[in-house]
């Protein structure tokens, strides 16, 4: 008879590399140790046989990975759907991150013991290269029409994408693109955050950020330090879910 686990291992989908940016080898990637990825609470590539084969992937190539549950990042875009303040907006995606939590307790206690950490967002806000990569990359909003714009184009995308799916906003549109730019300045700056710490690997299920492209070649050399050794790599998952 076959086994629990071998069952949900043939029903997972399988995982590749997509796209590497910077471009580098997969030798090159896989001397880094360590990798993270981010979780949108809200997206269900991060569900189910997915994020199981997602998490096991990386589990197999890298020593360490950072599992970050983006809950609290989810406050912009409460803000834009539903027009709840601050401090609501919070509320409502720290909820969101427990039912996650929750949710995926089962597949996280089965994978291997201190290779895979689950933490959540506001644990990254605390970090002291959090508040200078981000006082760095805010002034560089201001003072870079350049950087703006591309900021601005990813929030735009954003917006049409949500817009796309018959999601009303609470705001209007010129109010949605600064809370979603403000939401990619926040990611931006954990990044680099992270990076700084030694986990400069991103796994994620979907393409780069046009404007962390372009910082991947060199297009603002006074961003944070931490964005410039970056790596972003797009999984391409396939098969049974």
């Amino acid at each position: 008879m076959t086994s629990d686990l071998s069952s949900k291992q043939k029903c997972m989908p399988s995982v590749s590399i997509a796209k590497i940016i910077p471009p580098i080898t997969e030798a090159q990637l896989f001397t880094r140790k360590k990798c993270y990825i981010g979780i949108s609470v809200e997206n269900p590539l991060f569900e189910g046989q997915a994020l199981r084969a997602m998490l096991a992937w990386a589990a197999g190539k890298f020593e360490q990975t950072l599992v970050i549950v983006g809950d609290y990042l989810n406050r912009f875009n409460e803000r834009i759907i539903y027009g709840c303040d601050l401090d609501k907006a919070g509320e409502l995606g720290i909820k969101l991150g427990d039912v996650f939590v929750l949710r995926t307790k089962e597949l996280f206690d089965s994978l291997p013991a201190g290779k895979v950490c689950l933490t959540r967002w506001k644990e990254h806000l605390q970090q002291e290269d959090f508040h200078t990569a981000k006082k760095v990359i805010d002034g560089l909003f201001k003072t870079n029409e350049e950087f703006e714009a591309a900021v601005e184009y990813d929030a735009l995308s954003f917006v049409k994408r949500q817009k796309k799916r018959s999601k009303n906003f609470a705001v209007g549109m010129e109010e949605a693109i600064r809370l979603s730019s403000e939401y990619i300045l926040e990611e931006a700056a954990v990044f680099s955050s992270l990076s700084q710490r030694g986990f400069s690997v991103e796994l994620y299920p979907g393409p780069e950020l046009r404007v962390l492209a372009q910082v991947a070649k060199g297009q603002y050399p006074d961003i944070p330090a931490g964005l410039k050794t970056r790596i972003n790599v797009e999984l391409k998952l396939s098969g049974a879910v």
